[in-house]
């Protein structure tokens, strides 16, 4: 079980870390369903050059493969919900490189996920 719940930390933080890698390169494009259609093409073109963007989904792409091998370890009903700790590491990194603002009701919210997950690691 010490294995498993190493990988699931290793795929959080990849998963994680993907997700604002991920929006960290789509802020500078902009909103590609509000853009028109003369834009459309030139928005696609600057997202997927953009090195945070391709970063993140090489890390997407990381964490799909790791989640694959966790649900060859264990039951998919323990190892989705384990995989949520990576909401933490969004936060974080959140704040940090994107600027957001965390809430304390949102650091509330994360903590009960934590707690969530600790009680299902035991069963």
């Amino acid at each position: 079980m010490i294995k498993t719940m190493v990988i699931v930390l290793i795929a959080a933080v990849l998963g994680g870390t993907g997700h604002v890698f991920l929006a960290k390169g789509m802020r500078p494009v902009g909103d590609l369903t509000e853009a028109p259609s003369h834009r459309l093409g030139d928005m696609v073109a600057r997202a997927v050059s953009n090195p945070w963007l391709l970063f993140g989904v090489v890390l997407q792409a990381s964490f799909f493969f790791i989640y694959l091998t966790l649900l060859s370890r264990a039951d998919v009903s323990l190892v989705l919900p384990l995989t949520a700790i990576d909401y933490i590491v969004v936060a974080v990194l959140a704040q940090y490189m994107l600027g957001e603002i965390v809430t304390p009701v949102r650091w509330a919210g994360m903590g009960l996920i934590v707690v969530g997950a600790g009680l299902l690691s035991r069963s």
